[in-house]
C-alpha cells in the first residue's frame, strides 16, 4: 500500500493520474512504478480502457475516497465507449477493467471494429493547458480530448492539436505526462466554421 496518491484532477484520464504519480514518486523506473500500484509489473499502460483497476484500488492508501467505479466512470474513457452498448457487454467490459487480465477489453468495446479513426497522438487544448498550469501548477490530459472524432476543444473552441505522445507508446509500460516539450502551448486555432485561423496565446 502506498502512502500517497495525486487527487484527481476535473476529467483527468487515469492514465494522466498515474504518470503523476510516477513523477512525484521519484520512481526511476516504470516497473517500481508499477509494482508500488498494482502490485506487479506486466499492466501496461493504457490511455483509453485500462484494466488493473482493482488491484489499483487495493493499493491506494487507506483514507483514500477514491474506488473502482469512481475511477471508471470518472477518469476513464469507459462511459463514451459503452453509453449504446447492451447492459451486459458493458458490464463485462467494465469486470474486464477491475480484473488484471484487459486483452479482450477492446474487442468487446467495438474499438477494433470501429470505421472511426483513432488517434494516433494524445491531444491537448492550448488554452484548457494554460488555466491547468494557473490554477493546479502542471498540465494533465483531459480525458474529452481524447475521445476518437472529437476535434474541438468544447470549453473554449480551438481545434485540439496533437502532442508528440503516442498513443500506443514503444514503451508499453509508460505513462507520460503533457509537457511544454510535447505540447506546444504558444498558438491555437480558432474554430470558427472557416479555415482553422492561428491565434496566440499568451504565456
Amino acid at each position: 500500500m502506498i502512502i500517497q496518491f495525486p487527487t484527481p484532477y476535473p476529467d483527468e484520464l487515469l492514465y494522466s493520474i498515474i504518470a503523476r504519480y510516477h513523477i512525484r514518486s521519484g520512481n526511476v523506473f516504470w516497473k517500481h512504478t508499477l509494482e508500488d500500484l498494482f502490485g506487479k509489473r506486466t499492466i501496461s499502460a493504457s490511455v483509453f480502457l485500462p484494466s488493473g483497476i482493482a488491484s489499483l484500488v487495493q493499493h491506494l492508501p487507506k483514507n483514500t475516497t477514491l474506488n473502482e467505479q469512481m475511477l471508471i466512470e470518472k477518469h476513464t474513457m469507459y462511459p463514451f465507449y459503452t453509453v449504446f452498448l447492451p447492459t451486459e457487454k458493458a458490464q463485462s467490459i467494465y469486470e474486464s477493467m477491475t480484473s488484471d487480465d484487459g486483452k479482450k477489453i477492446y474487442m468487446q468495446s467495438g474499438i477494433m471494429a470501429s470505421s472511426i479513426p483513432q488517434n494516433r497522438y494524445l491531444k491537448y487544448c492550448s488554452a484548457c493547458a494554460k488555466e491547468d498550469v494557473a490554477t493546479y501548477g502542471e498540465l494533465y490530459w483531459h480525458r474529452i480530448h481524447q475521445l476518437p472524432g472529437n476535434l474541438i476543444c468544447p470549453k473554449h473552441e480551438l481545434w485540439l492539436e496533437n502532442s508528440t505522445v503516442p498513443i500506443t507508446h514503444s514503451n508499453k509500460h509508460a505513462f507520460i505526462l503533457p509537457t511544454t516539450s510535447n505540447c506546444d502551448l504558444t498558438k491555437g486555432r480558432k474554430a470558427n466554421g472557416k479555415r482553422p485561423s492561428i491565434i496566440n496565446i499568451p504565456r
